[in-house]
């Protein structure tokens, strides 16, 4: 199995970045279309014993948005330990890119990790089948860090407040964090865009450049050591991070999806036991990932985040998630998210590994 090595922080361990898709960006989904009309099979047909599972294809391209080592923390163990050989993916090759939709259109990806609105959104607006196999990450961190200074709600009026873009999600959340503080996110603060990503808003935060901004619980230390605090923190039911594949992939490499499903998800069984925690940090320290050693602190409130069996808690939970992503434009409002679902490898993994259906139904 190839060894890619990469950091924390997208540094130059990574591999460098490819193009995904020769002809462009979602503007050109209608050049591929014609090679991926087929849905996927339905989500409740019979699937296959997965106890000597092997895979058709023993190389396997899997794209990777974001440079953080617990987002690839499930494939790091699944390499490390053998479990994606043990089903016949000798050569798992990991592709550090934010054009994940692209490369798996064009076909350069076989799987992808990423936004599950991304996602969802794509395949809505072009009609192509991008499925959704399996949810990384089930919950969300909804965090407001204030500077040195502000020390209650009503020190927020008239702060600058930072989610990122001001189109995105966490800005969203932001701006009903404002509101569960008894403000009005309109009238009393001013949202403004920031770039770089949630460790600049620290930055931002602890030079003053802004009063308040979503960040993560890894940057409590750095807040507050420069006299900030994190003003509201709540884990909220957001299945907002997932794999998805082609629907005419799956359905040419089923074998593949049913393996991959059941090492993947070993690896996390295995991540989520606490008697494995040093050695889960030993591994992806060997991969390449700067994780300071402050992070380890941070170990349940990551796991927190992550499914631990590539479900989530149920459709009810999916469908406020999608209500609020509408509600923000990041998903067509009134999406039906269950088309394009397709979790029988997930389910089988499950049953395989003895773990409850989850979600129980769609």
């Amino acid at each position: 199995m190839k060894t890619i090595r990469g950091n924390g922080v997208g540094g130059p361990g990574w591999m460098a970045r490819r193009e995904v898709l020769k002809a462009g960006g979602f503007g050109a989904l209608g050049l591929v279309l014609a090679a991926a009309t087929r849905n996927g099979a339905s989500a409740e047909d019979a699937v296959p014993s997965l106890a000597n599972i092997k895979a058709n294809l023993s190389a396997l391209k899997y794209g990777e948005f974001n440079p953080n080592y617990v987002a690839a923390w499930p494939l790091t163990i699944a390499r490390a330990k053998g479990y994606f050989e043990n089903v016949g993916l000798a050569d798992v090759e990991l592709i550090l890119s934010d054009s994940y939709i692209p490369g798996l259109i064009g076909g350069s990806l076989d799987l992808a990790h990423g936004d599950t609105s991304s996602f969802l959104s794509a395949a809505e607006k072009s009609g192509t089948p991008i499925k959704v196999v399996s949810i990384l990450r089930q919950s969300e961190w909804w965090i407001m860090g204030v500077r040195k200074g502000i020390e209650k709600p009503e020190d927020l009026k008239g702060a600058r407040i930072s989610g990122g873009s001001l189109d995105g999600r966490n800005t969203w959340v932001q701006k009903e964090i404002v509101r569960r503080l008894g403000l009005d996110p309109e009238k009393d603060v001013q949202f403004v865009p920031s770039s770089g990503g949630s460790d600049n808003r620290m930055a931002a935060l602890i030079n003053g450049t802004l009063d308040a901004a979503s960040v993560f619980p890894r940057h409590r230390a750095g807040i507050e050591d420069a006299g900030g605090k994190f003003i509201y923190e709540q884990l909220t039911a957001a299945p907002q991070e997932a794999i998805g594949a082609m629907g005419a992939w799956l359905e040419k490499n089923e074998k593949t999806a049913y393996a991959w499903a059941l090492a993947e998800l070993r690896a996390r069984q295995w991540l989520f036991d606490p008697a494995h925690k040093d050695e889960a940090y030993a591994i992806v320290r060997k991969f390449g990932y700067d994780v300071p050693p402050s992070f380890e602190a941070q170990y349940e409130v990551e796991l927190q985040q992550l499914s631990p069996d590539g479900g989530f808690e149920s459709a009810a939970v999916m469908d406020t998630f999608l209500t609020q992503l509408g509600e923000s434009g990041e998903v067509p409002a009134g999406i039906d998210w269950r088309k394009h679902m397709e979790l029988k490898y997930v389910w089988a993994a499950q049953e395989a590994l003895g773990l409850p259906k989850r979600p129980a139904s769609l």
